[in-house]
């Protein structure tokens, strides 16, 4: 991409050579068989932790021993293979993250272990249900040692094989007033149920607690404080975002430019027309910008932490970029697939695969 990069050290790109080999002979190929929206097969979770790749800037104690520069790298290779795993980068790089940081030397040694080999999957619960027909939010009722919690969340990433989820809620009382709060519930206590809401995305639930007791040391940081949390686990996502879409395109343009050069069943190739270079030229200019972005932030992120400012540009660009490039790229596509039509011609493998590339980043 006409872009020098000297971000990672050998370590970050041996890491690389693992993720890519992960991806390739174990991840990739259990995905096919998946259906659209599945959950992630418990054993690749499980291999994924043996392996090193799940929560890798969480301290080598607990099975991290990464740094953030890890978890881009991560972030790229995923991006390369056309595979967004929110529900993975949701447990490794921003639900973890957020525990360890806020969790005292008790809660650490107690969840981070199981959380980092894969055993335990957590998932995030903090909006209302837009089902639920409560007026109140979900809250918490301090009860002797025990929070008693009663509501219903929306549950995202693993929400219907999760074993864990972080709540936000309100404690009633002192204790929090009036702020949210970050209590972790195991969803194996009793009181806790959860439904699949959404066909197209099954591992999204609907969570309902009804009289769930949760232990006072569940209790994540401050009481009340919750909001100011989620902003700095966030600020870490986006940024990762930034980071895949910038990778994301990159790959897209690549596949998009040899794909172009493909002849019809005439001997014709699009990239024979001066329209559709001038097109290619403007994605990649675009391209190349945000890798210059993202790059920046990253180096400064690697040696620094960053506002919450900084990360909501990346974000906020890379998106808005990605966004356009697509659709610039598909309406690419269906010209060719109407030239193509005209001649009679087949799709190739190529051909196929970039079908299926775009269809993924839409």
């Amino acid at each position: 991409m006409d872009v020098q990069r000297s971000i990672y050290r050998e370590d970050h790109e041996m890491f690389r050579t693992a993720v890519r080999r992960f991806l390739e002979r174990e991840y990739l190929p259990r995905r096919a068989q998946w259906e659209p929206g599945g959950a992630l097969d418990r054993r690749l979770w499980l291999k994924a932790g043996r392996e090193g790749l799940l929560c890798v800037t969480l301290p080598a104690q607990f099975g991290g021993g990464g740094d953030f520069g890890h978890a881009a790298v991560l972030s790229e290779e995923f991006a390369r293979a056309g595979v967004r795993d929110r529900a993975l980068s949701l447990h490794s790089d921003t639900l973890a993250p957020c525990i360890a940081s806020l969790g005292d030397d008790v809660q650490s040694q107690r969840w981070l272990p199981g959380i980092c080999s894969g055993e335990t999957i957590l998932a995030l619960a903090v909006a209302e249900p837009a089902s639920s027909l409560e007026n109140d939010p979900t809250r918490a009722v301090r009860d002797g040692g025990h929070y008693l919690i009663n509501g219903s969340k929306a549950c995202v990433g693993n929400g219907m094989q999760c074993d864990m989820v972080l709540l936000a809620c309100h404690i009633q009382g002192d204790d929090g007033a009036g702020g949210l709060s970050l209590v972790i519930v195991e969803l194996d206590r009793p009181g806790v149920y959860r439904v699949s809401h959404d066909a197209e995305q099954p591992t999204a639930a609907e969570l309902h607690l009804v009289n769930v007791r949760v232990p006072v040391g569940n209790l994540l940081g401050e009481a009340g404080r919750g909001q100011e949390y989620l902003d700095e686990v966030w600020s870490q996502e986006h940024q990762l975002s930034a980071i895949f879409s910038a990778s994301q395109l990159e790959q897209l343009l690549l596949q998009t430019l040899a794909w172009v050069q493909l002849p019809d069943g005439a001997g014709h190739a699009l990239w024979g027309q001066a329209d559709i270079r001038r097109t290619l030229a403007g994605i990649k200019i675009r391209a190349v910008a945000l890798r210059l972005l993202v790059d920046h932030y990253l180096e400064r992120r690697m040696r620094q932490s960053l506002s919450n400012e900084q990360t909501a540009i990346a974000s906020l660009y890379a998106s808005e970029t990605l966004g356009q490039c697509i659709e610039e790229i598909a309406h690419l596509h269906r010209a060719g697939d109407r030239q193509s039509s005209l001649h009679g011609q087949r799709a190739n493998g190529s051909v196929t695969h970039l079908h299926e590339f775009i269809a993924r980043a839409l």
